[in-house]
């Protein structure tokens, strides 16, 4: 009898706990609908997952990816087979990003580090536009290339798959 009546708190406890995650969840969910006026400010957020597209200024070369900007202020990106991780944070007109990636050769040899800056702005209809740069890295940390970057993202979620 003693060791159920010691257990029977624990129980409680777990549902409690299973509960308030279920309407953290619930409440969660529910501030994606968003409000009229709040609908407006989450346009315009960069928090949420991207399709992107990646064009290089000299003109030679195009890439598609996936970015991920979350409310802690943490980014990350997959492109092609490589993915990165960085940090993004507001500014007076939008918002700018940093992030490392490490590519690799098809022996899974190191290639070169990329290093990323932008800053950009989120429009109304819920696209992104980043200017900045890319510093190629080789494997002694010596500069191979910066190269001048545009980003053109496109917002997609459980509404628009």
């Amino acid at each position: 009898m003693s060791d159920k009546a010691g257990k029977r708190p624990g129980i409680a406890r777990r549902v409690a706990l299973v509960a308030a995650a279920g309407t953290l969840t619930l409440g969660s969910v529910a501030g994606l609908a968003g409000s009229a006026s709040g609908d407006t400010e989450w346009r315009r957020s960069p928090v949420g997952t991207w399709a992107v597209e990646i064009t290089f200024a000299s003109g030679t070369k195009t890439e598609r990816g996936l970015f991920a900007l979350r409310p802690d202020g943490s980014f990350s990106l997959a492109v092609g087979k490589r993915t990165g991780f960085g940090s993004w944070q507001p500014t007076a007109d939008g918002f700018r990003y940093a992030f490392r990636h490490y590519a690799f050769k098809a022996d899974d040899t190191f290639d070169f580090e990329l290093r990323g800056v932008q800053e950009g702005q989120v429009d109304a209809d819920g696209t992104f536009t980043t200017t900045g740069t890319g510093t190629s890295l080789d494997a002694d940390g010596n500069v191979q290339g910066v190269f001048e970057t545009q980003v053109e993202g496109e917002r997609y979620s459980l509404q628009s798959p």
